[in-house]
C-alpha cells in the first residue's frame, strides 16, 4: 500500500532491527492524526506494510482520519506474542520516551485508539501505559477503541469486522472505562 512513498510512510526501528519504537502511515497531510497504541510491534515497518497495519489503516481511513501513527506497548518486533514473552528484551528503553513524545504531540482534531487485546496485563504493562497516558496525552484527546475484552482490555482489532466503529472512553486512568454517550 505505502511501499516506496517516501514521506507517507516512516519508521523508528533499533539499528539491530529487533525494536521498533514508531511507525507512520500518511495519506492526507491535512487530516487529523490517529494515533493507535498495540501489544507489540508486527513486521511493517517504513518501507513495508503487514496485515495488521493494512487492517489498521483501513480502520483509520474509514473514520476520517489522514495518518495513523502505530506505538507500542512493548517494542520487540515479533508476529507472535508467545514469542514477546520469550525474549530477552521485549521492552527497549526509549519505548516510553516514544510514546510520551508522541502523546504529547497530539492535536485537537486527534485521536487515541487502544487495541492491545488481554495480552497488555503481562508485566502490568497496561497499568503503566495507561499512566503515562493520563499525565501526558492532552485533556482535549479522544480515546478509542472498537471493544473492552471480559478482562477489560482493548479488543485488539485484527479480526473486528470492517464496519466496526470506535467507542470513546473516559480519559486514561487505571481502569478503562467507556464515556457517557453524547
Amino acid at each position: 500500500m505505502f511501499e516506496g512513498c517516501g514521506p507517507a510512510a516512516d519508521a523508528a526501528v533499533s539499528a539491530c532491527g529487533r525494536h521498533r519504537w514508531w511507525l507512520q502511515r500518511r495519506w492526507d497531510p491535512a487530516g487529523p492524526r490517529l494515533l493507535f497504541i498495540g501489544l507489540n510491534p508486527s513486521r511493517a515497518d517504513g518501507r513495508r506494510d503487514d496485515p495488521t497495519l493494512r487492517r489498521l489503516v483501513g480502520f483509520a481511513r474509514a473514520w476520517g482520519y489522514g495518518a495513523l501513527e502505530v506505538l507500542n506497548l512493548f517494542s520487540r518486533i515479533t508476529a507472535s506474542p508467545a514469542v514477546l514473552r520469550r525474549s530477552q528484551e521485549p521492552l527497549d528503553a526509549r519505548n516510553d520516551l516514544w510514546l510520551v513524545q508522541r502523546a504529547s504531540a497530539l492535536g485537537p482534531m486527534d485521536a487515541v485508539w487502544l487495541g492491545w487485546g488481554n495480552g497488555g496485563r503481562w508485566r502490568q504493562r497496561d497499568r503503566q501505559v495507561l499512566a503515562l497516558l493520563e499525565r501526558h496525552l492532552p485533556a482535549h484527546t479522544p480515546v478509542l477503541v472498537l471493544a473492552l475484552t471480559a478482562a477489560g482490555q482493548p479488543r485488539h482489532p485484527l479480526y473486528a469486522a470492517a464496519a466496526a466503529q470506535p467507542l470513546r472512553l473516559l480519559h486514561p486512568g487505571d481502569v478503562l472505562r467507556f464515556a457517557a454517550p453524547p
